[in-house]
């Protein structure tokens, strides 16, 4: 059983980042729906060839839902509604369809240990210090996603923001009575982050060692080369006006 756990393909961690730099130059440079959707569904094959297919269908949910809220913005629009809020709900459905695929990568990223992730950028030459800030960026935000759960959780056991009605009557409170706090304990939390890069010789030169082997396989090279011919193939059709 160990040894078939080992034999699993695992990608590099330097082919997480390379394919959200892609994701990111490609949703730039690609502007039809049908063109991010066929980039999103090789986004999806490139997860489910990785090993990574088990958030495919949240991947499409949350798809599903932003092109539900880009196509109300387009009808509020059609219909006469104030322009800002229309104009709102599309850009807001759009980006986010198009932010999916790199932030796909990016999660995958964030999902590495910490001591393959800076073995891996070492191994890009960067200086220590980026490799750690990289790092320490990536798990910023599930700490701080952490924290609002923690504050909602204590709110609600004091009876303030319970139900989408209350929330909504009582709205600016309830935002004030999160945000505050989730400042404050966003700024404890980057004091503390600051302290951890120091323990961690951030200041300080020296190699990175790692327990997983850091290489750069041929499957890793297959998946980057999978998703330039993908994002090339549709910026052609695109370009040729087919899409």
């Amino acid at each position: 059983m160990e040894q078939k756990k080992q034999s699993c393909f695992q990608p590099d961690p330097r082919t997480w980042l390379l394919l959200c730099l892609l994701g990111i130059a490609a949703m730039l440079v690609i502007r039809s729906e049908i063109g991010c959707l066929c980039l999103f569904l090789a986004c999806l094959f490139i997860h489910l060839l990785a090993g990574k297919g088990g958030k495919i269908l949240l991947y499409a949910l949350y798809y599903l839902v932003f092109y539900g809220i880009g196509w109300l913005g387009v009808r509020l629009m059609d219909s006469g509604v104030a322009f800002s809020v229309s104009s709102m709900f599309s850009s807001i459905g759009i980006v986010s369809r198009k932010v999916l695929v790199p932030l796909s990568f990016a999660i995958c990223l964030a999902g590495e240990p910490t001591g393959s992730l800076m073995a891996a950028l070492q191994k890009l030459h960067l200086p220590k210090a980026a490799g750690i800030g990289t790092a320490v960026v990536l798990r910023f935000f599930p700490t701080i996603s952490g924290e609002y759960r923690a504050i909602r959780s204590s709110q609600r056991f004091r009876g303030i923001g319970v139900g989408v009605l209350h929330t909504l009557i009582h709205l600016p409170t309830t935002v004030e009575f999160i945000l505050i706090p989730l400042i404050l304990r966003t700024t404890k939390v980057a004091e503390e982050l600051s302290a951890s890069m120091t323990v961690r010789g951030v200041r300080f030169s020296g190699e990175t060692v790692s327990y997983r082997p850091i290489r750069f396989c041929w499957k890793d090279a297959g998946l980057l080369a999978l998703m330039l011919v993908a994002a090339c193939t549709v910026l052609f059709l695109e370009r040729s006006g087919v899409l």
